[in-house]
Formats: structure tokens, C-alpha cells, sequence
């Protein structure tokens, strides 16, 4: 089973991927966690990511790619994977679905979590001081994720779903255990 999560920063996708995770034996792909570990490790990629990140943009497309098809063809013959942070757009959601049908299988759920700005703003506050996330302390640059989010994914999460692919929309509003209630019960349905 190959499931995206989707949802603007903060919306606590990565809090849910755990519980997911941990219920469906999903091999994770957070293309943000991954990207951080080249940026701490200062690889080649990571150095080049880090320029983008520190002013608040999106790492491109093509390198983002490169990551997540490697990482797809290293673990495709587990139980599953977990897409957690992409497609953020258009672009990467055709590569995504055409790496994956080249690999014989499909995105079979798709979830969307849905939270408000004002309270994603307060949530980058909390995760700042609770984390220490620099890329949370300025309000600035949350804002632009959120606006990437807005402007590149919510097509993607459009193109994915003309696809042919049902994805449900969850209010990320609500208690962390009420949320994972409707996503468990979802990705139980066959």
C-alpha cells in the first residue's frame, strides 16, 4: 500500500506518519527529514538545499526528484510507502505517479490534512521553542511555505485526484487521536 500525506506546513502530518507508520509497517519518506539530514551531514545536495531553505524557498524540483526516486526503487518491495511531504506540485506529482507505474504499482490512499493559517502560525511558534527550528522562528518564512503550499501543492493535490486517485480531506483542526481515527479507519478500507 503506497499512501501520500498531504497538508500545509505544521498540519502535523509527520505526527501522524508515526501512528501510521507504526499501524501499517510503511517505510516513511519525508522528503523534509531527509532533506535536513543531507543539510546536517553537508553533503553536495545538502549544501544546495540549504541555500534555498535559509531564504525561505522550496529545495527545485529536479533534486527533490532525484531523492525520491532513489529512495522509491531502494524500498519498493517493502510494505509500503509513506509519501510524506510529496509531491509538493504539479511536476513532481506526474513524476511521482510515473515512477510508481513504472515500478508496477499505484498511490493507493491519499490524505489531506486541513488547518488554517492563523493556526499554523501558532503552531510554528510552539514548534520553534519546543524543537528549536530555526525554519519556525521566523514568521516570514512560514508564511512563504505556507503560500508555496497554496500555490504548488493544492494544484498537485488537484491533478492527483483527476487522476483517478480519491483522496479525503481531513479537518487537521482537531485532537491528534480524532484525526488519526478517520485516517486509520480510511486506510483500512480496501
Amino acid at each position: 500500500m503506497n499512501v501520500i500525506i498531504f497538508g500545509p506546513p505544521l498540519a502535523g502530518k509527520g505526527t501522524q506518519s508515526k501512528k501510521i507508520i507504526q499501524d501499517f509497517g510503511l517505510t516513511h519518506l519525508s522528503t523534509g527529514d531527509v532533506l535536513r539530514a543531507e543539510k546536517a551531514q553537508k553533503t553536495e545536495l545538502g549544501i544546495k538545499a540549504a541555500e534555498y531553505s535559509s531564504k525561505g524557498l522550496l529545495v527545485p524540483d529536479h533534486l527533490t526528484a532525484q531523492i525520491v526516486e532513489r529512495f522509491y526503487h531502494n524500498h519498493k518491495n517493502e510494505k509500503g510507502i509513506l509519501f510524506d511531504g510529496y509531491p509538493r506540485n504539479t511536476i513532481q506529482a506526474e513524476h511521482l505517479l510515473q515512477v510508481i507505474a513504472e515500478g508496477g504499482e499505484t498511490i493507493d490512499k491519499v490524505i489531506f490534512l486541513k488547518v488554517p493559517k492563523e493556526e499554523l502560525l501558532k503552531r510554528a511558534i510552539k514548534r520553534a521553542e519546543s524543537e528549536n527550528r530555526a525554519d519556525d522562528k521566523d514568521s516570514t518564512i512560514v508564511l512563504t511555505r505556507i503560500d508555496e503550499f497554496q500555490n504548488g501543492t493544492i494544484p498537485a493535490v488537484q491533478f492527483i485526484k483527476e487522476s483517478g486517485i480519491t483522496v479525503i480531506e481531513i479537518d487537521g483542526n482537531q485532537s491528534i487521536d480524532a484525526i488519526y481515527k478517520v485516517i486509520n479507519a480510511y486506510l483500512k478500507q480496501r
